[in-house]
């Protein structure tokens, strides 16, 4: 009777192990799937002369190829025609998994045409950080928990900080309303 327990839990290890493993087959297939459907939509758009273009296929593409398509546009350097993808995904997708990556990227893409711009372009670097902190705090009240965005948001303070007020004085309401913890607190290490 011992044996027989043991080969039974022995089987249902080595079935919930095959289960994992057809699992992760599954998703490396989609993504495979998704990534050779970006490459020929970029063939294709190389041979067309669209490479600009934002909307070679429209909304009947899957949003994961969609975002993917954005993705390489961007790192192309083709930020006006993947800013609009971007768009588009935030708009169509708010709230799950490839909107909430699609506010990242975008983010990303503001801030690196910010970098990017660099000393010769003061004011338009400067609004362009600016855009790409307004997507990262968008993002981190969506997914608090997103490190990637809170670090980003943080490079971005970094390379434009914000004061609190424009005449440099402090302000007067906001010094009388400082909080003192109790002396008494229970909760001090």
């Amino acid at each position: 009777m011992k044996r027989a327990s043991v080969h039974l839990v022995f089987a249902s290890v080595a079935l919930c192990c095959a289960g994992v493993a057809v699992y992760d087959w599954v998703q490396w297939r989609r993504a495979e799937q998704v990534n050779q459907t970006v490459a020929a939509v970029v063939v294709a758009n190389a041979t067309t002369a669209k490479q600009n273009s934002p909307d070679v296929r429209g909304r009947d593409e899957a949003p994961r190829v969609r975002l993917a398509r954005a993705i390489a546009l961007s790192r192309r350097g083709a930020y006006d025609a993947a800013g609009p993808l971007f768009e588009s995904l935030i708009r169509d997708e708010s709230g799950n998994e490839v909107g909430r990556a699609a506010l990242f990227d975008l983010g990303n893409l503001y801030l690196r045409q910010g970098i990017g711009h660099g000393s010769s372009g003061a004011i338009q670097s400067l609004a362009m950080v600016e855009e790409a902190k307004a997507r990262y705090r968008t993002l981190l009240r969506i997914a608090p928990d997103d490190w990637d965005a809170r670090y980003n948001l943080e490079r971005a303070l970094w390379l434009a900080p914000e004061t609190r007020s424009a005449s440099g004085a402090p302000d007067v309401k906001e010094q009388h309303n400082i909080k003192v913890r109790d002396p008494e607190s229970k909760d001090l290490p």
